[in-house]
């Protein structure tokens, strides 16, 4: 009898640990990991559901900007492979970021005219909190970083 109490014991207990260890993802983990998905697949219009209203002239140059020939590269590579590194969320703020590796992406340097697929970055997701929702804050590189004093 107290073989069969230290076995359901034992069995309860690695139950508990594995159910404790499936813990659904936050709302913001989710949508970072969407995001990344979808924006180094260069589908926007799946992106442009998960950023701020200010991101949207931004993913419209990349949209703009993207050839037939980069969508083609896409294609090939095979899909993003996205994971959380870490996350900080500050609810009562509205704010959050999450860190992720992003693996098997294109690089596209527009300017340039170059791209490649590269193996692996880390990318720095920036969320804001938009009524119910956690939406992405794209950092616009092309801003030069200097001011027009006009």
């Amino acid at each position: 009898m107290k073989i069969l109490r230290i076995f359901s014991l034992i069995a309860f207990m690695g139950l508990a640990a594995a159910c404790q260890k499936q813990v659904p993802q936050s709302e913001v983990v989710r949508n970072a990991i969407a995001f990344c998905e979808t924006f180094y697949d260069l589908d926007y219009a799946a992106t442009k559901e998960l950023v701020v209203p200010a991101s949207l002239p931004y993913l419209s140059y990349m949209a703009t900007n993207t050839t037939q020939e980069l969508i083609d590269k896409v294609n090939a590579k095979g899909p993003v492979v996205v994971t959380v590194i870490s996350e900080q969320m500050n609810p009562e703020e509205g704010h959050a970021t999450v860190i992720c590796s992003v693996k098997n992406y294109l690089k596209a340097d527009f300017f340039n005219g170059t791209s490649a697929i590269l193996s692996e970055k880390q990318d720095t997701i920036h969320l804001v909190k938009e009524g119910e929702r956690w939406l992405v804050k794209m950092d616009n590189p092309l801003q030069s970083g200097m001011q027009n004093h006009d």
